[in-house]
């Protein structure tokens, strides 16, 4: 049995691991546990503050407690965060933050957390470009979960990214995943509700279909209770 805690910055992310892959996770003997990291959040939209809780001295923190307390080798941790508006003093982000490809920034940035804490029971993984991927994939959900009026919104927005995978959906500041919801649908997409419903709806399969990166993090997941300790 594998005890996986999962590091995520806010309350969307929170109810993702708790209905969604935990409940999945657990049927394969690795049970979840989120945890929120400092981060501020607007409390109605969810959306991250550029102020001084975007640190990643202050996730480092964290994520080093769960290390340094318990020792068990049947802990792991792993992370859901953003590739998209990163906290400027991640590691890695003065060399690899501004390249173009983010697959391969992504890698590399996973890869630089993972420098920072050398311990092997840590499954770094970085969203790209950030967790509105996992709603765009669901957008047929979405679409049965606003009223008739609001709906319009979702046609528009699926004529907008027709033809593009929800991973490569950009991460420039106006046409990243959120922007794009937010766009269209307003104040009518709740990111703290609506972010978890549609995923709920929409289902692992889904999902994991429609985002190859992110497939490839919860399959490694899936993994962590056969996989022998280096």
């Amino acid at each position: 049995m594998i005890r996986l805690v999962v590091v995520v910055e806010g309350q969307t992310e929170e109810a993702f691991v708790n209905e969604v892959l935990g409940p999945h996770l657990a049927a394969r003997q690795v049970f979840t546990s989120p945890m929120i990291v400092a981060t501020r959040r607007d409390p109605r939209t969810g959306a991250k503050s550029k102020g001084g809780g975007r640190r990643w001295a202050k996730w480092r923190n964290d994520i080093d407690k769960v290390l340094r307390t318990e020792a068990s080798p049947q802990l792991r941790v792993t992370t859901l965060f953003d590739l998209y508006a990163l906290p400027s003093d991640f590691p890695g982000a003065d060399e690899h933050g501004e390249l173009p490809d983010t697959v391969r920034r992504a890698s590399l940035l996973e890869a630089a957390m993972a420098d920072v804490f050398g311990d092997w029971r840590l499954v770094p993984y970085l969203q790209r470009h950030e967790f509105e991927a996992l709603v765009l994939a669901g957008l047929d959900q979405l679409h049965g979960l606003l009223d008739p009026v609001s709906s319009a919104g979702v046609a528009a927005l699926r004529d907008e990214v027709a033809g593009i995978p929800p991973e490569d959906v950009n991460d420039n500041e106006h046409t990243a995943p959120s922007k794009r919801l937010i766009k269209h649908l307003g104040s009518t997409y709740d990111k703290v509700t609506l972010g978890p419903l549609v995923t709920i709806a929409a289902g692992l399969p889904v999902i994991r279909a429609a985002c190859p990166r992110f497939d490839a993090w919860v399959t490694k997941l899936e993994s962590l209770a056969t996989a022998p300790a280096p």
